[in-house]
């Protein structure tokens, strides 16, 4: 059976112009993440182009949560883009930049939804039981009532349908201002989020209710690779693949037929007209989607180890904390690009590649990875396309090793300049 089946990533211009005109060896301490400001701004305008096809007014809130960077927060509000946050921490980096936020998350605690509201906060209400906090604080607070079974298929987040009319009357009775509803739908799939839009807008007419805003959160698909690769690997994919037949089926949709700001333009194109005739505008929550091709991240190898005929993993020192695919018990299946420091002999080399904690389980890629050449201590391995929910998602200081450095990358005049994303965070 095949040991090997090639998923190399989607270009990356801004990448390959680094790696024609600088030495990445001296421009970058490693383990390090980079972000490409410039493509995030056009990935950002991207979908924007789309909601000017159909609206007037766009409403793209970049979600957080997909990256810690400052710098993302900056540029994202300097866009016009509003902030999806999670948490009351990332409520109070959002509001160094911007006001127009919609908090979401379970579990809001009492000083999350003050500051919320003290700051004109839409506040997206997982629960009735949280509207009830709410409304004790005796203050006007603009509401998104996020609702949960939603296609009869049942999720954690959100209040039951059957619960709407109670929720209405806490709203009116409190004089709180109900901006509109949300869903959260774990999946990928369009023709979901078209249905569950109709299935609200249902919803509104039979209560005879008035919204401003449907807010379909994020979910929208993003290429990391071609259509022919993605196929290819699911077709061939077998434990002979893997370190120690360390099997693994459960893969994020790595190709999708609409995907990105195509996406997005499928769905409004199915449901323009009836928003349109019931004035309501459409939000997104994108975080993955806009973060395509923005950020990379850069390991050092540290030592090759043979552990039989069949068995090569390089060391690197990066770890499972850096790339986070592996948290979701998967492995992240674009394969990482070598960059040799000096000039090596070709020869075809198989391995997966670990990191430097003391776990077992620190794979960085389970897969064998095919090498035109064995790789050497200093060497660098490139893992493309990991600013979305990869390079700092489940950041760690296990051994108390520090996180990995972030630079921001902005190009100007065809010149990159490089600054500390901490350099962003407005104290």
């Amino acid at each position: 059976m095949k040991k090997y089946s090639k998923v190399i990533p989607c270009e990356c211009e801004e990448m390959e112009c680094l790696e024609n005109e600088y030495n990445l060896f001296a421009l970058f301490d490693t383990p390090s993440n980079v972000l490409f400001i410039n493509t995030f701004i056009d990935n950002i305008n991207k979908y924007k182009d789309v909601f000017k096809r159909y609206f007037t007014q766009e409403n793209i809130f970049f979600s957080c949560k997909s990256n810690k960077s400052y710098a993302l927060l900056y540029y994202a509000s300097k866009c016009n883009c509003g902030i999806e946050v999670s948490s009351y921490y990332e409520l109070i980096d959002a509001l160094k930049f911007t006001n127009k936020i919609i908090a979401s998350g379970p579990a809001k605690d009492k000083e999350y939804i003050l500051n919320a509201i003290n700051n004109n906060v839409i506040i997206s209400v997982d629960d009735i039981e949280e509207l009830k906090e709410i409304c004790k604080f005796k203050k006007k607070a603009r509401i998104l009532l996020r609702i949960s079974n939603l296609l009869k298929k049942v999720s954690r987040f959100g209040i039951n349908i059957s619960q709407i009319d109670s929720c209405l009357k806490l709203i009116d009775d409190n004089n709180l201002i109900l901006e509109g509803f949300s869903f959260h739908i774990n999946n990928y799939s369009l023709t979901d989020r078209i249905s569950a839009v109709k299935e609200l807008i249902n919803i509104i007419d039979d209560k005879k209710i008035k919204i401003n805003f449907i807010d379909i959160g994020g979910g929208l698909p993003t290429n990391y690779c071609t259509k022919e690769d993605f196929e290819n690997f699911k077709k061939e994919n077998n434990k002979n693949m893997y370190f120690n037949n360390h099997f693994i089926d459960n893969y994020y949709p790595y190709y999708t037929d609409i995907a990105d700001e195509k996406a997005l333009d499928y769905i409004l194109k199915n449901i323009y007209e009836l928003l349109n005739n019931h004035s309501i505008k459409l939000i997104i929550e994108p975080g993955r989607c806009l973060l395509k091709n923005v950020g990379v991240t850069i390991f050092s190898v540290r030592y090759i180890k043979k552990l039989s005929n069949d068995e090569n993993l390089i060391v690197t020192n990066g770890n499972i904390n850096c790339l986070s695919e592996q948290w979701f018990n998967s492995d992240y299946l674009i394969e990482p690009k070598l960059i040799c420091k000096s000039k090596q002999n070709s020869q075809e080399y198989y391995a997966s590649i670990c990191g430097n904690l003391c776990l077992e389980q620190d794979m960085i890629t389970w897969r064998k990875i095919k090498f035109d050449c064995i790789p050497k201590k200093d060497d660098i391995l490139i893992y493309y396309n990991t600013a979305g929910y990869q390079m700092d998602s489940n950041e760690s200081g296990f051994h108390k090793i520090p996180l990995a450095n972030k630079k921001i990358a902005i190009k100007d005049n065809n010149k990159y300049i490089f600054k500390e994303d901490k350099e962003y965070d407005r104290k």
